[in-house]
């Protein structure tokens, strides 16, 4: 792991605005051609809510022409993915079913344990319904935007709360205060064949493709980090998340400064 042991903290200002776990499994066709009934009794008590979106995955080729012509690509099929969405009464916890993947999300974290004990029954009902055979893909996403005026940090530099490396050009002295926004995107290996895919951006909240309202007044430095396992045994799945979260704690500390730290109130945990 590339980055340094840390103090595992809750923040009393806490910048996360969402938090997603995503298992992606090989392709299970009874969920896309049936309601999930039985899966919605068993986590209705906690996700009462429910509504399906309708999505059209096209497939694509491209035919093989000799001539200096680039060859066009040709839609060959278009395929309906149903995505079952399931709502906690209060709309901050969410569960997206579909044929490859299931997802919890929310915009009200406040600790990694009461994530995981939220996602105690949808996973299990996952298992004894569907009988995944291994998991394609595990990942944790983290949305964090640093918005100086909720810190009362309102006229500092941003040079003084995020680390020189993850600001780009916002640390170029010649031309910062002229930067009105920008996308950087690095790849990480976090060691254990973990992956951290990192995009920072300076922007505004709801700009950067989640479901949250757009703030048009000030500008926040957003973090958002995938960080994720390719191909998982479904009994490795615990282990792979705690590393996942883990390791997730130390690419945030690694990149903010110990003053954005303070900022946003600490409390050992």
């Amino acid at each position: 792991m590339p980055f340094s042991d840390v103090e595992r903290v809750i923040y009393n200002n806490n910048p996360l605005i969402e938090v997603i776990c995503q298992l992606r499994f090989p392709r299970i066709l009874s969920i896309n051609e049936f309601l999930p009934a039985a899966f919605q009794d068993r986590i209705r008590g906690d996700y009462p809510l429910f509504n399906v979106a309708i999505e059209h995955q096209q497939q694509f080729t491209i035919d093989s022409i000799d001539t200096d012509t680039p060859p066009i690509p040709r839609v060959v099929q278009s395929e309906k993915i149903n995505n079952y969405r399931f709502s906690s009464a209060d709309g901050f916890w969410h569960i997206n079913l579909t044929g490859t993947f299931i997802a919890l999300s929310t915009s009200k974290y406040s600790c990694w344990e009461d994530f995981l004990l939220r996602m105690k029954k949808p996973l299990a009902a996952l298992l004894d319904i569907y009988k995944p055979a291994f998991y394609e893909r595990i990942g944790l996403r983290y949305v964090d935007a640093f918005r100086r005026s909720k810190l009362k940090l309102d006229g500092v530099d941003w040079s003084e709360l995020i680390q020189p490396y993850a600001l780009g050009f916002l640390s170029n002295l010649l031309v910062k205060n002229e930067v009105r926004s920008q996308n950087y995107t690095v790849e990480i290996d976090i060691g254990n064949k973990a992956i951290a895919q990192i995009k920072t951006t300076l922007g505004f909240v709801g700009s950067i493709g989640n479901s949250l309202p757009t703030s048009n007044h000030e500008l926040s430095f957003i973090v958002d980090s995938d960080i994720f396992y390719m191909k998982k045994e479904i009994s490795e799945l615990n282990d792979s998340l705690e590393y996942l979260h883990n390791n997730s704690t130390k690419l945030i500390r690694a990149i903010i400064t110990d003053r954005l730290h303070k900022a946003m109130g600490p409390e050992k945990i």
